[in-house]
């Protein structure tokens, strides 16, 4: 097993830094929103092993957002930053998605400082916290990435699917927090929007969506899953099982949104902790590169003939996913 050797920012619990990624969901524990702390030093340090992430304040423009990574390299590493940036809720995240939108400081500054020099095995937390606005926009999907500078070489819109999942399976030092804590969500009926398109122009990709929903839902639940252009529209009773999928063939050049949603039966209340996830998986050739990151059908629970276009050869390769967990007030700042 190999490790990155460089700062590592985590995509979710589970990321240990080893190169290539075996793909993790977009959970990262190291963008973290929460109430001013008076030495963030520490307290990011000995929450290493955990997310303390609280809801965004949705009426305040001043939501503290804190960075750390940790320096998997054997040597100490000197003079880098932290960048962080916002994107509506994507099961694609595209450069493009995000690039343009960066998190900035009370000071306006776009990145934030790790300590001048962070030793091998160490955590760095950034010396100062960006501020994410919760009243003018609704973005609340980030990446961050640590860099030798204060802007960070971003890389355009990849040319493929292949292209993009190479990128995020090399490059440990990116993370992505695509994962939103609702308080007190007041309505039966939940629904989610998540960008969704196609970076080629002139193929279709068969694609396979995930939707799980988890916690103690009352009998009667019902979720789906929904895009009219890509000719998806079912649901389920939770009594069917938590997890569900339904395939697809994405089309060259498709940018669109997909919604997944959830309806509880009259009268009832989200449970905390309850969430409900999608995850996407695209068809890659077996020669392509990213070829090596596929994900087993029997892992996955659907037949090969059930994935519309996959063929006799095809595999199925992880690319995003978003999700949204429902707490109550007693878990407020």
């Amino acid at each position: 097993m190999t490790l990155y050797d460089g700062f590592l920012m985590r995509d979710s619990l589970s990321d240990t830094g080893t190169v290539p990624s075996p793909g993790y969901p977009y959970h990262s524990p190291d963008i973290v929103s929460h109430s001013q702390v008076s030495d963030p030093g520490r307290f990011l340090t000995d929450t290493y092993d955990r997310d303390p992430t609280q809801p965004v304040e949705l009426g305040s423009r001043l939501n503290p957002v804190y960075v750390r990574a940790k320096n998997l390299s054997s040597r100490p590493l000197t003079g880098y930053h932290v960048s962080v940036f916002r994107a509506n809720t994507s099961l694609f995240l595209r450069p493009s998605v995000w690039s343009g939108h960066p998190l900035r400081t009370a000071s306006g500054a776009t990145s934030v400082a790790l300590p001048p020099t962070v030793a091998p095995g160490a955590v760095g937390v950034g010396q100062d916290y960006f501020l994410l606005d919760a009243i003018s926009s609704n973005e609340f999907c980030c990446v961050g990435m640590v860099s030798e500078t204060p802007h960070p070489t971003i890389p355009a819109d990849f040319p493929s699917y292949d292209a993009y999942i190479l990128w995020v399976r090399q490059n440990q030092n990116v993370c992505g927090r695509n994962l939103n804590l609702v308080r007190d969500y007041p309505n039966r009926a939940f629904e989610r929007l998540d960008t969704f398109s196609n970076p080629s122009s002139s193929e279709h990709v068969p694609t396979l969506f995930e939707v799980t929903v988890s916690g103690a839902l009352p009998a009667g639940s019902r979720f789906g899953i929904q895009c009219v252009a890509l000719g998806i529209s079912t649901n389920w009773p939770t009594s069917e099982g938590p997890v569900q999928t339904e395939s697809t063939m994405t089309p060259p050049s498709f940018d669109g949104a997909v919604t997944t949603w959830a309806l509880l039966p009259t009268g009832a209340a989200w449970p905390r902790g309850a969430s409900v996830d999608t995850t996407v998986w695209v068809g890659i050739r077996p020669e392509s590169q990213a070829a090596a990151y596929h994900t087993p059908l029997e892992r996955l629970g659907v037949s090969r003939t059930a994935v519309e276009g996959l063929g006799d050869a095809g595999v199925l390769v992880r690319l995003g996913n978003s999700g949204t967990v429902f707490v109550s007030s007693r878990e407020a700042r």
